[in-house]
């Protein structure tokens, strides 16, 4: 069955699979080569669309940058896709001209999927340079780069500017995108696909229309509910970060998860898709974990509820059965005066895998003792960990140099952690160690310099562990 887009300044109709990727219809079908393809798994940049959607009742959509080889046609449908070339009307606008007069453009491969992340940060109010941080160049080099976001940064374009009178009348005429049902048991379901289409990009695509869940708005709200919230599965990892009733509960957690993928990323991730897959890296598991979460199992006889430690099976196994979808993670309220403490180590600042990554909860009571602890850690084990162990230690303590490393060889010990691209054993094991010693700095301060560079009257630094000892 042929698919209408809406797509730049008219409509662009196609018979590609429910599954095939916006990327190759735009480029093989449509012409539009501007989105170009690079990594195909979400990392490049290079093919970075618009996708707008219009909420019922509103003038305008609203544009998030996606990349075009992770997003499917099914996707797309309802959405206005807006490529670098419906940025361009009769002459240069105003964020290619800063790119040009800014010396950043160079062969050109990469200049179309900056020119539309910097085009949604001017339509969003998002400053130019965190929206360019998932855009790889190769041969420009950034200088001129980080000056045409300074440039766009200082001297904001006006919407009219930003997108030419035939893409405009689009948008005001897309009809507001249809709601889908959510039918367990029977469906194929798809949220972010984020994982799913790097994993299997190499399969023939699927035929069959699968359920798109960011298209049942019951699992796309975020709300108070009594004792804690709860995330809809198909909320996206950039809706939790701009949420201020995660902010209000859990500061500091909006963030950490800047260091979760790109923009375009965290525009589609969701937040059930990062547990659902079991990974041992995965950003939101780690700090979830910390904070208590369970997750709300919906399936034909009804739902279940599960803590998410007990969630996670073995590597991308789960506790979900064939005929269930994860359709909320609920949050408790944090104890009172605890607080949330977040670490996350990787090879690049930004847009990385975790090589490891650590997560504490915790406060202290009148008599300056830590209460209400949960650790946990990511990169370290088959599935993300709660350490049940050293969270037991250091519950109730007035910890000292003596019990922070205790408590560090009881981590080490609860780690399984392997060699990989990421890093050897060893040293995960060690720098898990120091995530943990930096947390607890946070509620003692000094207590890290005592362990790592010893206090005098305290031993050398070292810290035992299931292998040995670990110098500082």
């Amino acid at each position: 069955m042929a698919v209408v887009l809406h797509c730049n300044d008219g409509e662009l109709r196609t018979s590609a699979p429910a599954g095939s990727t916006l990327l190759d219809v735009l480029r093989e079908e449509a012409g539009l080569t501007a989105t170009k393809p690079g990594c195909r798994t979400g990392d490049c940049g290079a093919c970075l669309v618009l996708l707008g959607v219009r909420a019922s009742g509103a003038a305008m959509p609203t544009y998030e940058v996606h990349h075009a080889c992770l997003t499917t046609v099914a996707m797309a449908e309802g959405c206005h896709v807006i490529t670098a070339e419906g940025l361009v009307g009769g002459e240069l606008g105003p964020v290619q001209r800063a790119l040009l007069d800014a010396g950043a453009v160079q062969c050109g491969y990469c200049s179309p999927g900056l020119v539309v992340a910097l085009t949604w940060a001017a339509l969003g109010g998002v400053d130019p340079r965190r929206a360019a941080l998932g855009n790889l160049c190769r041969c420009t080099g950034y200088g001129g780069i980080r000056a045409a976001c300074d440039r766009l940064a200082a001297d904001p374009p006006e919407l009219e500017a930003l997108l030419p009178p035939g893409t405009r009348a689009v948008a005001r005429r897309l009809p507001a995108r249809p709601a889908q049902a959510l039918r367990p048991g029977v469906d194929r379901w798809i949220a972010g696909a984020t994982d799913e289409i790097p994993e299997h990009r190499h399969a023939p695509a699927a035929h069959r229309q699968p359920t798109l869940l960011r298209r049942v708005p019951s699992l796309c709200r975020i709300e108070v509910e009594p004792g804690g919230l709860r995330l809809g599965a198909a909320a996206t990892v950039a809706e939790v970060q701009a949420s201020p009733l995660v902010a209000d509960r859990w500061p500091g957690l909006a963030e950490h998860l800047e260091r979760f993928g790109s923009p375009a990323v965290r525009a589609a991730a969701t937040v059930a898709g990062n547990l659902a897959h079991a990974s041992p890296t995965a950003d939101l598991a780690v700090p979830l974990l910390a904070m208590g979460a369970t997750v709300v199992l919906e399936g034909r006889h009804g739902e279940r509820e599960v803590p998410l430690e007990g969630f996670f099976h073995a590597y991308h196994r789960t506790e979900r059965r064939r005929d269930e979808v994860l359709v909320a993670i609920r949050v408790p309220d944090p104890p009172a005066g605890s607080a949330l403490h977040l670490e996350k180590v990787a090879k690049r600042a930004h847009d990385d895998i975790a090589s490891v990554s650590l997560a504490m909860r915790a406060g202290l009571d009148a008599t300056g003792r830590l209460t209400a602890v949960r650790v946990a850690a990511g990169g370290v084990a088959a599935v993300p960990l709660l350490a049940v162990r050293t969270a037991a230690l250091l519950e109730g303590a007035d910890v000292q140099a003596a019990t922070a490393r205790d408590a560090g060889a009881v981590l080490a010990a609860e780690a399984a952690p392997i060699d990989d691209v990421r890093g050897t054993a060893a040293y995960k094991r060690a720098l898990l160690v120091h995530l943990l010693l930096a947390a607890v700095d946070r509620w003692r301060p000094g207590i890290a310099a005592a362990v790592l560079l010893g206090d005098g009257a305290d031993r050398p630094a070292s810290v035992a562990t299931a292998e040995g000892v670990l110098p500082a």
